[in-house]
């Protein structure tokens, strides 16, 4: 049985199943979400409209150099433009631990092909849903602070949003701390009013991308191609193995690219649909997603709620997407 049959939702129905997807993709990058922009990219599901980037795994300065050496090595140009510095009302944490210094493992990447956009991130945000009320996706796979501000800045823009797939939270535990999840925990409040906004939310969390493994045969099977973008792919994930090895995990979580591969087909998933808040002021559980699984507060659902996956699926797309570069 498929997600969307298991919901009981008719996949026709989705204006995704009969055209491209058209989408906006916030993000960090970071080593999960350079393999997410490569997939997005080339995807004939996803009609990507352009880059908005935030500081989140390092800096807003190499995180958007990133993002537009990434796609230039794609061989397209898309519109890359720069965001949020920082979290609203904290101090902004990095994940340079974990993703390297430079945010991909400390591999160097090819010098941009193109510039950035000039209009800053909220400005391309609101442009996009003005131009395409109702039919624009935010891929979100970095913290929410853009999102959050741009919807501050213009009332009735929520509206005209389809869909937020978000890569964030848990409904159990976290990885930066023992209640919260890195994108949530960044800016737990841009998350709180994002969650409030009314916007439909697919969140893919702990629970199922800490399952979204790739093993070292699969990884091996990746770079036996010799292809660039592949090895590229395969030379950041060396660092993460690193990382995942000294934490007891079997494989490599690949967190991004499992969201970015259910904004593609999101049959991968299972969801629950359930009412989320985000905790912005707890001494112990700052940034949990607090997922109302048993429905005890009485609030209406206003998230689907990735619980369950098919990670030799999600690990066969994303190969395929991977290979298909020259």
């Amino acid at each position: 049985m498929t997600a969307a049959n298991a919901r009981g939702l008719d996949p026709a129905a989705d204006p995704a199943s009969s055209a491209k997807r058209k989408i906006i993709i916030d993000c960090d990058p970071g080593i999960d979400d350079a393999l997410a922009i490569f997939m997005a990219l080339a995807s004939d599901k996803l009609d990507v409209l352009g880059i908005t980037t935030v500081a989140g795994n390092v800096n807003i300065d190499h995180v958007t150099r990133n993002a537009l050496s990434l796609v230039s090595m794609t061989g397209k140009q898309i519109p890359v433009c720069r965001g949020a510095t920082g979290p609203f009302l904290s101090t902004r944490k990095d994940g340079a631990r974990v993703h390297g210094e430079n945010g991909v493992g400390d591999v160097t990447l090819q010098v941009p092909a193109f510039e950035e956009d000039p209009r800053p991130a909220t400005v391309f945000i609101r442009e996009m849903a003005d131009a395409h009320p109702g039919e624009l996706d935010l891929v979100a796979i970095g913290p929410l602070t853009n999102i959050a501000a741009v919807l501050a800045m213009h009332s009735g823009l929520a509206k005209k949003i389809r869909r937020i797939i978000m890569m964030g939270g848990a409904a159990g535990f976290g990885n930066v701390t023992p209640a919260a999840e890195f994108n949530i925990y960044a800016d737990p409040h841009a998350a709180a009013a994002v969650f409030q906004s009314g916007i439909p939310i697919d969140m893919y969390g702990l629970d199922v991308t800490n399952r979204a493994l790739i093993t070292k045969e699969e990884m091996a099977d990746l770079r036996a191609t010799g292809k660039a973008i592949p090895v590229l792919c395969c030379d950041m994930l060396g660092t993460y193995a690193d990382f995942y090895e000294s934490i007891g995990f079997s494989g490599l979580a690949l967190h991004d690219p499992f969201a970015m591969a259910c904004a593609i087909d999101e049959s991968l998933a299972v969801f629950g649909e359930y009412f989320v808040a985000v905790e912005t002021q707890g001494e112990l559980t700052r940034g949990k997603t607090v997922v109302d699984t048993f429905g005890v507060s009485g609030k209406k659902p206003n998230t689907r709620v990735a619980i369950d996956l098919d990670r030799e699926g999600f690990i066969a797309m994303m190969s395929d997407l991977l290979t298909s570069y020259e």
